[in-house]
């Protein structure tokens, strides 16, 4: 099971981490990346995960569709406004836009990248 990680910190905590993180690189020692998405706030992460986002995030980890097109069916929302809400979520890496294997098409097929969420507030 694919876990994708929202975490909640303050700019200060981050700063700090990344600093710590970078001075154990300098020092050449062993260290795995910071993974997860990051977010000052609450009212942060709720911009960027909409309810409208939420339920295209579902329906393709749950419903598998073909396209942007199937998609927009699925949700019964426009073609322009699901590919608008998809690029924000390939860009925070919940999503892939891939195109299908052996089909000459131009349309994309839509790939969850996780199977659920996991918050942490720090």
């Amino acid at each position: 099971m694919k876990t994708k990680k929202i975490i909640i910190k303050s700019r200060e905590e981050m700063h700090e981490e990344e600093l710590k993180f970078a001075k154990k690189l300098d020092q050449g020692e062993k260290v795995s990346p910071l993974r997860g998405e990051f977010f000052e706030s609450i009212e942060a992460v709720r911009k960027f995960l909409t309810d409208n986002r939420l339920e295209l995030w579902r329906a393709i980890r749950d419903k598998k569709p073909n396209s942007i097109s199937e998609l927009a069916s699925m949700v019964d929302r426009n073609f322009a406004d699901v590919h608008q809400d998809l690029s924000i979520l390939v860009e925070v890496g919940l999503v892939d836009l891939r195109k299908p294997k052996g089909v000459k098409t131009r349309a994309k097929k839509p790939i969850s990248l996780a199977d659920q969420l996991h918050f942490e507030v720090a």
